[in-house]
């Protein structure tokens, strides 16, 4: 990765992109009052793809089994807080707080990915 590609281009957007497009759909079909589904809950699933093409770019491998296996221990350690703090698991509580931890990691990582390939990109190795 010595030069900027178009698709490198297109993947430093990509979230941009995607929290507009999950966004409309949202105030679109009026899913935040039927179901309760923000916008990060649209999102995830689209950024988890944009997570295995900008890491496939930037490492020429991809990181999606370790953003799994990351998923797993967050569901696993928000279980066990869930049973100790309210003596059971509350499902519809869990898995919104699982799915909404799941965003913010998950977007951490592509941002830190962000910065990584264009300080990669503007270090030349």
């Amino acid at each position: 990765m010595n030069t900027m590609t178009p698709m490198l281009f297109f993947w430093i957007f990509y979230p941009f992109i995607m929290m507009s497009a999950s966004h409309f759909i949202v105030k679109r079909w009026s899913l935040l009052q039927r179901y309760q589904l923000r916008t990060s809950d649209i999102a995830t699933p689209l950024l988890f793809i944009g997570l295995h093409y900008l890491s496939d770019e930037i490492f020429s491998i991809s990181i999606t089994p370790y953003m799994f296996m990351i998923v797993c221990i967050i569901g696993i350690v928000i279980a066990v807080m869930h049973a100790y703090f309210y003596g059971d698991i509350h499902y519809k509580f869990y898995f919104k707080m699982f799915w909404r931890f799941t965003f913010l990691i998950s977007l951490l990582v592509y941002s830190f990915l962000i910065v990584y390939g264009l300080i990669r990109l503007i270090n030349g190795f």
